[in-house]
């Protein structure tokens, strides 16, 4: 019924005066054309919603972050990490003996580093300020702790049955927000301690064909598609897991950060009483990434988050807009926040063959 095409397969719904949900296809089509939130919201408030609804809905999100696919790693440190692991994939033997930064980068991608190329040494120059290591805002709920330089988890190790579980359920993109909510169910069953080290503890992925095929390219992806797959489960824990979220959101600055804050958007789509609060939390933390007078490896999801909360205003769109469109040559992040140093981290690796 559908081709590969979102935006043809919309029009042409939207043009066939015999289809009951036009209204709803016609919604979609004007936010895959301007971006308006709002009109993504029209489509779920469509006067007879069913499961076409959420097919149209599904329509609208295709091939947009965070909607549909969570961003690719940024950091420095994956990008070697990817390199050496593509290297490997070919069949080439190396060994990363050593690799410093510029400044530090979030705890899961320097986790992640070690997981594809090994027990590498990592040596950071800098925490520059505000200091990454340290929480946005002070909460009950924290994944990550430093041991003085080194990130290590807060939390204990997840069970056996929680990896197994994660694997099923979180190799693979969502259609939605929605269905990925629906998806993530059997993850949610589990304890919200298990969810919890298992944002920490960066388990391996499954050992499916897509994973092969991107251990080959991208191999730190998994580490980042996997936490907001964990961050869906959490909101099975009602008030206390959507605590855990609000506080891991301003926690330590991390992929963590901005993968609880996508669970939390999926709650303003599915229960509109929680939509001004999350706006709240949305704008809150890019408020926050921008003020930071140094590079915040996140502040483009976020900025994307942004886009896609329902409530988000003119004036939120203007600054997210104004973030992803900020050339990567160091310029200053937009007024009113300061400028920051350069865009752009440095690293130096010691191989060994």
């Amino acid at each position: 019924m559908f081709s590969q095409d979102a935006d043809a397969d919309l029009r042409g719904l939207a043009d066939d005066a015999s289809f009951p949900h036009r209204d709803a296809a016609r919604h979609a089509v004007r936010f895959r054309g301007t971006g308006d939130v709002a009109a993504l919201l029209a489509v779920l408030d469509d006067p007879h919603p069913c499961a076409v609804t959420e097919m149209l809905f599904a329509l609208a999100c295709a091939q947009r972050p965070w909607l549909n696919w969570v961003p690719m790693p940024t950091e420095a440190l994956c990008n070697v990490a990817n390199e050496v692991g593509r290297r490997r994939a070919e069949g080439e033997e190396m060994t990363l003996t050593g690799l410093a930064v510029t400044a530090a980068e979030p705890p899961s991608a320097t986790v992640a580093c070690r997981r594809v190329a090994g027990p590498v040494e990592i040596t950071v120059s800098d925490f520059p300020s505000p200091d990454i290591r340290i929480p946005v805002r002070s909460g009950s709920y924290r994944v990550w702790r430093y041991d003085g330089v080194r990130p290590v988890p807060a939390v204990p190790a997840p069970s056996a049955e929680a990896v197994r579980v994660l694997r099923e359920v979180g190799g693979e993109p969502w259609g939605s927000p929605l269905s990925g909510y629906l998806q993530a169910e059997p993850l949610g069953k589990l304890p919200l301690d298990d969810l919890l080290g298992l944002l920490a503890h960066l388990p391996a992925p499954p050992e499916t064909p897509r994973w092969a095929h991107l251990a080959r390219s991208t191999p730190t992806y998994w580490y980042r598609l996997y936490q907001p797959w964990v961050c869906l489960a959490l909101l099975r824990h009602g008030a206390e897991g959507r605590e855990a979220l609000t506080d891991l959101t301003f926690g330590p600055e991390d992929w963590v950060s901005d993968a609880a804050l996508f669970a939390l958007v999926t709650t303003a789509y599915r229960e509109p009483a929680r939509r001004a609060f999350v706006h709240e939390v949305v704008r809150a933390r890019l408020d926050a990434a921008l003020a930071a007078p140094r590079l915040v490896t996140i502040e483009e999801s976020l900025a994307q988050l942004m886009l896609i909360t329902p409530g988000c205003t003119t004036a939120d769109r203007a600054l997210a807009t104004a973030v992803l469109a900020r050339p990567d040559d160091g310029a200053g992040p937009p007024a009113p926040a300061p400028e920051r140093g350069p865009a752009r981290r440095r690293w130096w690796p010691r191989f060994r063959r």
